[in-house]
C-alpha cells in the first residue's frame, strides 16, 4: 500500500482518489479552495447549487453520466433540449438544418457548407492530420472562405484573442464532432444536467471518497511539492512538510511548475509552454429572461464577451426560486483588466453589449450579479500538440501529472476529466505493481 497526496480536488483528483483507494491505497487529496469540484465548484442561488462557469454534458459524455447514476442521482439527472443562436447585427437562430437555411447573412450555398460542418466532423475517425493545419485552413478547406470569416473567424478570435490563428483543426474538429454527436431528432441538439446542479454530485462523490478512508483537506494551497534527488518526497502545505510515497498532481502545467522547484530544467521548460487563457463568467440573476436562446454564440467584436448561456433556457426557473440566470463569458489574457475587475463593474462595462444584444433589457431585470473567475481555463492547442503533451509520469520518481492540457485530442470538460484521473490511477497502480514485483 501506498501513501498518496493528491494536489487539486476537481474532479480529475477526486476519480484518481476514487481509483487509487478502491485499489487499497492510502490517499489525502489538498483543495486549495474551501469547497471540492475545482471548475465544477458551485455556489448557492435560492438555496440551490449552480455551478460557477456553465456545465453541462454532451450525449458522448457516457463516463459522467455513469458517475452520476453509481452515486444514486439518476433520476434527477435529464437530457434537455436546447437552442443554439448566433449574433451577427441581430439574432439568427441556429439550432436545425431549417434554421441553418434561413441563415441570411450567407448565401444560399454557402448556408448548405455551413450545414455540412454539423455532419463532416462525425465521420472523421483519423485525427493525426489535423494536427499539421490550423483551424482557419481547414474551416476555408472544408466550408469556404465566406463561411470562415462570417462566422468563425470571429468566435476564434473572440475566444483566442492573438492566439486565434495557431489554433489547430483538431481543437475545432473536436468541438463540432461533440455538438453534432449530441444532436437527437430532428437534429435539434440535447445537453445533460443534473436537477439541482452539479455541485449535488460533487457532494455526494466526496461524502463516498470520506467513507473509503481518502482523506480531504479544503482549504490547503500545496505550497512545494518536495523533490529531493531526483524523487518526489512529500508536500509543503500551511508551512509544514508532510511526506508521501508518491504525489499525483492536477494542476496546470504552469502552476505545477512553479510549486515543484526540483523539477528537471527541460521537462519545466516543456510545462511552461503550454499556454493558458483565463476566463470571467458574470453571472446574472434575472426577474425576466433575456431570449429564448440556451447558447448564444456573438459575432460583434465591440461586444466584450463572447458567448451568453441563458441556463434557465434548459432548466426551469422554478428550480431556483423563480429567478432566471445567464452567464456572460470572457477569455482572456490574465493582464487583461477585464479579469479583475469586480461583478458590478464588469456589469457595468457590459451594459452596453447587453443591451445591443437585447433591445428590451432594462437595469431593472437585474436582481443580483457575481463574478467567477479563473487563471487557468482554456489550453491553447497549438499544431503539433501531442509532440508537446506531457505524459502522466513525470521525470521525477514518484511523481505524477494529470490536467486539462493531457486532455486531447479531446478537449477539457467534466467528461474528460472523470476519464483522465481514471486513467492515470491505472497507470500509478499498474506502476505500484510493477515496483513491488521487482524489488
Amino acid at each position: 500500500m501506498k501513501n498518496i497526496a493528491i494536489v487539486g480536488g476537481g474532479i480529475t483528483g477526486m476519480a484518481a482518489a476514487d481509483a487509487l483507494s478502491r485499489a487499497g491505497h492510502s490517499v489525502t487529496i489538498f483543495e486549495r479552495d474551501a469547497t471540492m469540484g475545482g471548475l465544477a465548484g458551485s455556489f448557492e442561488v435560492n438555496g440551490v447549487y449552480l455551478e460557477k462557469f456553465y456545465h453541462h454534458l454532451f450525449t458522448s459524455d457516457t463516463a459522467m453520466e455513469g458517475l452520476i447514476h453509481e452515486l444514486g442521482l439518476g433520476e434527477d439527472f435529464a437530457w434537455k433540449p436546447t437552442v443554439t443562436s448566433y449574433y451577427a447585427n441581430r439574432i439568427y437562430r441556429l439550432t436545425t438544418p431549417m434554421d441553418v437555411l434561413c441563415f441570411t447573412p450567407l448565401p444560399l450555398f454557402d448556408r448548405l457548407r455551413l450545414g455540412m460542418l454539423a455532419i463532416i466532423p462525425r465521420f472523421i475517425s483519423n485525427w493525426k492530420p489535423l494536427e499539421e493545419i490550423t483551424a482557419r485552413e481547414w474551416l476555408i478547406r472544408l466550408a469556404g472562405k465566406r463561411v470562415y470569416h462570417q462566422v468563425w473567424e470571429p468566435l476564434l478570435r473572440q475566444k483566442f484573442g492573438h492566439y486565434a490563428d495557431q489554433v489547430a483543426a483538431v481543437w475545432f474538429w473536436n468541438k463540432l464532432k461533440l455538438r453534432g454527436s449530441s444532436r437527437g431528432k430532428g437534429l435539434t441538439e440535447h445537453l445533460g444536467y443534473l436537477r439541482g446542479g452539479f455541485g449535488r454530485m460533487l457532494d455526494a462523490w466526496e461524502q463516498r471518497l470520506r467513507a473509503q478512508g481518502v482523506t480531504i483537506h479544503t482549504a490547503s494551497p500545496i505550497e512545494e511539492v518536495r523533490i529531493v534527488n531526483g524523487v518526489a518526497s512529500g508536500v509543503v502545505v500551511g508551512g509544514a512538510y508532510k511526506p508521501f510515497d508518491a504525489v499525483l498532481v492536477t494542476v496546470a502545467p504552469a502552476l505545477f511548475a512553479r510549486i515543484a522547484p526540483g523539477l528537471p530544467a527541460d521537462y519545466r521548460a516543456r510545462l511552461e509552454r503550454i499556454i493558458y487563457l483565463a476566463n470571467v463568467c458574470l453571472v446574472l440573476k434575472l426577474k425576466r429572461s433575456l431570449s429564448s436562446t440556451y447558447w448564444l454564440n456573438i459575432n460583434d467584436p465591440e461586444i466584450p464577451f463572447v458567448a451568453v448561456v441563458e441556463h434557465t433556457n434548459m432548466q426551469r426557473p422554478e428550480e431556483y426560486g423563480g429567478a432566471h440566470l445567464a452567464y456572460l463569458s470572457r477569455y482572456m489574457d490574465p493582464a487583461d483588466p477585464y479579469y479583475r475587475m469586480s461583478a458590478e463593474d464588469l456589469f457595468r462595462a457590459y451594459l452596453p453589449g447587453i443591451k445591443k444584444l437585447f433591445p428590451e433589457f432594462s437595469e431593472e431585470w437585474v436582481e443580483r450579479v457575481w463574478a467567477w473567475r479563473e487563471r487557468y481555463t482554456q489550453p491553447v492547442v497549438g499544431l503539433h500538440y501531442s509532440e508537446l503533451k506531457p505524459p502522466f509520469k513525470t521525470p521525477v520518481k514518484n511523481l505524477w501529472l494529470s490536467c486539462m492540457a493531457q486532455v486531447y485530442p479531446e478537449d477539457r470538460g467534466m467528461n474528460y476529466a472523470l476519464v483522465y484521473g481514471r486513467r492515470v490511477a491505472e497507470e500509478m497502480i499498474a506502476a505500484f505493481a510493477f515496483s513491488s514485483r521487482t524489488v
